[in-house]
């Protein structure tokens, strides 16, 4: 199987053929891994998930690893505790970076887009992938900087809004 191939996994069919109906949304995998790596090697025996101190990872659809920011502390701290507990070629601890996830910000549902005073994103950051804009006749709006982005997943569970997602950088294409 091609690279390519490997990155083009139909999860639209997967959900039709589970019984779920419509398409379901991609499930965001432990660093150092992606969906090829989980298919073709994860036994599923949670030893990942048990190993995180963060309390990240989950067993998603299927009993495969899942990262989930609203579970734990709701950080990957990217300690490598997960891949050390995996006895299969899951994980590849020499991929750099770990995962290429980055946050986007839905300004229909951001209380700074919205005008509300809100830097919940800002403070979370510890890496300082996100910027305050300041404007003229209302708050400050967030800029992402996304060569500053670990995908870490702080800012997400923070957000009043729930305006944070995390997404494949190769798909976001011009998202701000």
């Amino acid at each position: 199987m091609t690279a390519t191939a490997r990155n083009q996994i139909d999860k639209s069919r997967r959900g039709f053929l589970s019984g779920k109906g419509v398409a379901y949304a991609a499930p965001i995998r432990p660093p150092w891994t992606d969906e090829y790596r989980i298919a073709e090697s994860c036994t599923r025996c949670e030893a990942c998930v048990q190993a995180c101190p963060e309390g990240v990872l989950t067993q998603g659809q299927g009993g495969f690893p899942a990262f989930d920011p609203s579970l734990g502390s709701g950080v990957c701290t990217f300690c490598g505790l997960c891949a050390g507990a995996c006895d299969e070629s899951v994980f590849d601890l020499t991929r750099t970076p770990p995962w290429t996830l980055k946050i986007t910000i839905e300004t229909s549902t951001c209380l700074a887009h919205a005008g509300i005073h809100c830097s919940s994103c800002k403070d979370a950051c510890d890496d300082g992938a996100v910027d305050m804009l300041l404007r003229i006749g209302g708050p400050p709006k967030p800029e992402i900087l996304t060569e500053k982005c670990t995908g870490c997943g702080a800012c997400v569970g923070t957000c009043p809004g729930g305006a944070i997602n995390l997404n494949n950088e190769e798909s976001l294409g011009d998202v701000a």
